[in-house]
């Protein structure tokens, strides 16, 4: 994950800051703290897809959504 999202990954969803905190540490707009946030968590959830099938979580999920 680029280190811009793992920043706001690590300080949001880690840390516990607010959204406002965590601008003010990064030095950048509220939005963007909010923009890269979404995108650190679409890319965890990505990369962690395939762990997860390996130990057999998420199989029922994704089938649910094909259906």
């Amino acid at each position: 994950v680029p280190q811009d999202f793992r920043a706001a990954v690590l300080l949001i969803d880690v840390e516990e800051f607010t959204y406002k905190e965590a601008a003010g540490i990064l030095n950048v707009p509220i939005g963007t703290v909010m923009s890269r946030l979404s995108r650190g968590r679409k890319a965890l959830r990505e990369r962690l897809a395939g762990v997860a099938e390996s130990y057999g979580i998420g199989r029922t999920q994704q089938e649910g959504k094909s259906a």
